[in-house]
C-alpha cells in the first residue's frame, strides 16, 4: 500500500499550484479531482500583479503564462449614466492579466504533473474520507483508495471533502447567481481595462482574456436570475457589455452557470486536514481577487507543509502558523472585496462611487492590484465607510 505524504483534493489553481510546489521538493503527492483538465470554469479570469509575483516566487510563473493572457491597466465602474475609472494609471504600469482558466489550469497542472513525485487522479470523484492511524484514506469513485499522511482540501467553495469531514461553513451574505460567457471577436480599441457594469439589478463583469476574447459574467440575486433564461435579456446585456468595452463578437459556446457565490468562510484546518483556496474562504466575486487569493494561500500552505515533512515541525504547530499567516494575508482582501461589493450594491452608489473615486479608493485599489496592501495606509479608511454603504 502506497502512503502519500499529502493528498490534495482539487486540482484547479490552488491545488495544482500547491502540488507543483511540493513536487519540486520531492514530496509524494496525490492530486485528485473529479474533472478532466483543462476545462472551462465560470470565473472572472483576472490575475493581479500580486498573484503573478507569487507564481514567480513559487517557480511557477513563465513567459507562457503571461503570453496566454492580455495585460490590463485599469479598473472601471460603469453605472449607465456615468463611468468612473478606478485604479487608472498615467504610466500604464501593469495591474494584472486577464487569462482564461482553461489555459492557466492547464499550465499549472502541467507543471505539477511534470514532477516525478506527483500522481494525478483525474475524473475521480471522492466518495468518502476515513481517518486512519497513518493519516487519511480517501475513497474514489473508481474504487481506488488513496492513503496519505496529510490531507489538503482545495475542492472549491462547495468542498465535498469538508462535508465528509463535518467541517462547517459560514455564509456571510445572500448568494448571487448568474451565467458566464467567453465572447470571440475583436476589440475596436486597445484592450487594457477590467470593466464592471451596474445595470438594472445586474453586475456585469468584463475582463479581456486575449486579443480576440472577452470574458463576460452576469451576476444578480436569485429572484432575478430566471430572467437570464430569456435570450433577448441575455442579448441586451451582452450588447451593453460590448458597447462599454469596445468589443464586437459573439459567444463561443453555451454559457456556464454561476452560483451560488457569496463570501463564505471555513476553518483553515481541522485535525490533520488543511483547507485552501475557496474551500477555506470565498471572496465576493465583484472585486475579482479570487485567483490571486487562492495562489497566495497555496504559497503559504506549501511552506507550512514543508516545515512538517522536511523539518519535523509538529502538525498542529505548523497548521496554526498556516492559519495565522493565511488570516493575516486574507484580512485586507476580505475587507477590500466587502467594501467594494457593498459600495457597488448600495442604493446610494450613484452618489458614493463618484465621490469616493476621487478620494482614497483609487489608491486602495491600485495598492490591492500592485502590492497586496503592503502599504500601511492601504487599508486604513474602508472601515469608516462600511456602515455608510450598508455593509
Amino acid at each position: 500500500m502506497k502512503l502519500f505524504d499529502v493528498a490534495i483534493l482539487g486540482a484547479s489553481i490552488s491545488g495544482a499550484s500547491l502540488g507543483a510546489c511540493l513536487g519540486m521538493e520531492a514530496v509524494e503527492v496525490a492530486l485528485i479531482d473529479k474533472d478532466r483538465f483543462p476545462r472551462r470554469k465560470a470565473c472572472g479570469e483576472g490575475l493581479s500583479n500580486i498573484g503573478i509575483d507569487a507564481l514567480k516566487r513559487m517557480g511557477l510563473e513563465s513567459a507562457k503564462t503571461l503570453s496566454a493572457g492580455v495585460p490590463y491597466y485599469q479598473y472601471r465602474i460603469d453605472m449607465g449614466a456615468r463611468e468612473v475609472p478606478f485604479a487608472s494609471t498615467r504610466n500604464r504600469s501593469l495591474k494584472g492579466i486577464g487569462i482564461e482558466r482553461y489555459h492557466l489550469d492547464a499550465q499549472l497542472i502541467g507543471q505539477a504533473m511534470a514532477q516525478p513525485s506527483v500522481a494525478g487522479y483525474f475524473e475521480s470523484g471522492v466518495t468518502g474520507i476515513d481517518r486512519t492511524d497513518s493519516g487519511y484514506s480517501v475513497h474514489l469513485s473508481g474504487g481506488e483508495e488513496i492513503h496519505s499522511k496529510l490531507l489538503v482540501l482545495a475542492d472549491g467553495g462547495h468542498s465535498p471533502g469538508a462535508g465528509y469531514l463535518g467541517i462547517p461553513k459560514v455564509r456571510k451574505d445572500p448568494p448571487m447567481w448568474g451565467i458566464s460567457f467567453i465572447l470571440e471577436g475583436e476589440y475596436l480599441r486597445q484592450p487594457g481595462e477590467v470593466v464592471v457594469l451596474l445595470e438594472d439589478g445586474f453586475e456585469i463583469n468584463c475582463t479581456p482574456v486575449s486579443d480576440s476574447r472577452l470574458n463576460v459574467t452576469f451576476l444578480t440575486l436569485r429572484d432575478r436570475v430566471k430572467s437570464l433564461q430569456d435570450e433577448s435579456v441575455r442579448a441586451a446585456l451582452l450588447a451593453e457589455a460590448c458597447l462599454h468595452t469596445g468589443f464586437t463578437g459573439r459567444p463561443m459556446e453555451a454559457p456556464l452557470q454561476v452560483g451560488p457565490v457569496s463570501p463564505t468562510k471555513r476553518p483553515y484546518f481541522s485535525d490533520s486536514a488543511l483547507l485552501l483556496g475557496d474551500a477555506a474562504e470565498t471572496l465576493d466575486p465583484v472585486a475579482g481577487m479570487g485567483m490571486t487569493h487562492g495562489i497566495l494561500m497555496a504559497e503559504i500552505a506549501s511552506q507550512s507543509l514543508l516545515s512538517i515533512l522536511k523539518e519535523g515541525k509538529p502538525v498542529e504547530v505548523a497548521f496554526r502558523d498556516y492559519a495565522e499567516r493565511a488570516e493575516a494575508m486574507s484580512r485586507p482582501f476580505r475587507g477590500f472585496t466587502r467594501l467594494t461589493a457593498s459600495l457597488f450594491r448600495s442604493p446610494a452608489r450613484r452618489f458614493l462611487v463618484p465621490t469616493l473615486a476621487s478620494t482614497f479608493l483609487p489608491g486602495m485599489i491600485r495598492t490591492a492590484l500592485d502590492d497586496g496592501f503592503s502599504s500601511p495606509m492601504a487599508f486604513s479608511l474602508p472601515g469608516q465607510f462600511l456602515s455608510l454603504v450598508g455593509a
